[in-house]
């Protein structure tokens, strides 16, 4: 874990490039929900080694991160649109006749996914396979996540001005301690929600299996 906070943090002294590439990649691996509000505080805290942090370098922060995240989702998105070529016709009849429902609640539904705490890949998953459209997706996804980065970017900007004075080091003790908290979720995430959270792993296996058996009984 210790490599791993390290890499973390040397590529955010990187500056706004490397907190954008460690940002893409935490937000690639799947089903893990990492807390980007967190990230975005946590680097607004790496960032003062580097300089002064004001209110327009927090917000900032909170843009790159929510721009990295939402490029990591979409490709999520694209990937699992494209496996509804392997889906019967049954199950994609059973997909489609969701679409009007996705449509009406679409949006709202991305936008708290992405602004809150509650894992936003399963949802991911169902839009993707009802064919919500792109353009939908990426602008309600980006806004409630963009909400959220820079509220925490800001929040960690404040907790830095309050704590100088006190204590020189204290942002980065509290970077330190949330990189810690976000590894540690990550990997407890992966023990425990695998293949419970894995929505689409479920439908393609049920799919693979399913025609398996048929084949079998004939």
């Amino acid at each position: 874990m210790q490599d791993i906070l390290q890499f973390i943090n040397s590529m955010i002294m990187e500056g706004y490039l490397g907190l954008f590439v460690v940002c893409f990649i935490i937000n690639m691996i799947p089903f893990l929900s990492p807390s980007n509000m967190v990230l975005s505080g946590v680097a607004v805290l790496t960032f003062t080694l580097l300089g002064p942090v004001g209110l327009l370098e927090a917000v900032a922060i909170g843009v790159v991160v929510a721009i990295s995240a939402t490029l990591a989702k979409l490709i999520h998105f694209y990937v699992v649109r494209g496996s509804r070529l392997v889906l019967s016709e049954e199950r994609l009849k059973s997909l489609d006749s969701e679409r009007e429902r996705v449509e009406k609640w679409g949006a709202i539904a991305l936008f708290i996914a992405a602004a809150s705490p509650v894992p936003d890949d399963p949802l991911i998953v169902y839009v993707g396979l009802t064919k919500y459209n792109t353009l939908k997706f990426t602008l309600s996804y980006f806004t409630g996540k963009v909400t959220i980065t820079i509220a925490g970017a800001i929040v960690a900007l404040f907790v830095g001005v309050l704590t100088s004075g006190f204590f020189e080091s204290m942002p980065i003790v509290i970077a330190s301690i949330a990189l810690t908290a976000i590894i540690t979720g990550i990997l407890f995430k992966r023990k425990t929600e695998g293949e419970e959270s894995d929505m689409l792993q479920d439908i393609l296996e049920e799919q693979v299996l399913g025609d398996s058996d048929d084949s079998d009984s004939a």
